[in-house]
Parts: structure tokens; sequence; C-alpha cells
């Protein structure tokens, strides 16, 4: 799969429907535009949360807001650099 460009950074990979929605609702809060893109399927007809939950696209935020999205998602989702580790 290709990437959106050079300028985007993934955040987020897969995210279910519901992760991306918070993810993408925290970051415009803060000024952060997302772009999502993954393997375009056709289930349009099933509607948004279907086609979601089958297609999962990566979440990608521009490079220079990067550690700044990262910062604002651990924060909210109770994160930190040891849960990773």
């Amino acid at each position: 799969m290709t990437r959106p460009s050079d300028e985007y950074a993934l955040l987020l990979a897969a995210p279910t429907a519901v992760d991306c929605e918070l993810a993408k609702n925290l970051l415009a809060v803060e000024g952060i535009p997302c772009l999502q893109h993954g393997l375009d399927r056709d289930f349009a007809e099933l509607g948004a949360a279907v086609h979601m939950s089958v297609s999962r696209p990566d979440l990608f935020v521009p490079k220079a807001a990067y550690e700044r999205a990262k910062q604002i998602l651990d924060a909210a989702w109770g994160r930190d650099e040891e849960d990773e580790a």
C-alpha cells in the first residue's frame, strides 16, 4: 500500500473505528489535521461503521505535528513510555 505523502507520518496503524474517531476528535480540538489512508473496499452501502470496521485505514498526521499528536493521545489514553517498553 502506498503512503499518502512524505509530509505525513503514521500515527496509528489500523486503529479500530472507535479509536480512530476518538483520535481524530482529540487532535482536531488541538488543531492537528488527520488523514486516513488504507485499502479501499466497497462497503459504502453498509454504512460508515461497517466500512471502518472492515477496512481499518491507518491514521496519519503531518510530520511536524507527530510528536505533539502522540503526546495528546498518550495523555488522553493514559499511556506513558513505560507502557510501550
